[in-house]
């Protein structure tokens, strides 16, 4: 697969000594669109808030699969073994 088409990004954050705190930030952006999505819909019960929710739920999803990949490359790196090739 060529480079400019690499999937998963730039995983250099997960060394850092802050990583809990940018995914804590990551997910609560996440979480904050998917309840102000939630909110829009029970306040106005517009069918658009949906759309609100979905992205939302999307974003917490690729969230989730950031902060699992970076324990594993955390993990690994205790452990010695290869940080990196998911």
């Amino acid at each position: 697969m060529p480079a400019g088409l690499r999937f998963g990004g730039d995983d250099s954050a997960a060394f850092a000594g802050n990583w809990k705190t940018v995914l804590a930030v990551d997910l609560g952006m996440g979480l904050a669109v998917l309840l102000g999505g939630v909110a829009v819909l029970v306040a106005t019960g517009r069918g658009w808030a949906w759309a609100l929710v979905a992205i939302g739920a999307v974003y917490l999803f690729f969230a989730g699969g950031r902060a699992t990949r970076w324990v594993r490359l955390r993990r690994r790196a205790a452990d010695g073994g290869p940080a990196a090739g998911d």
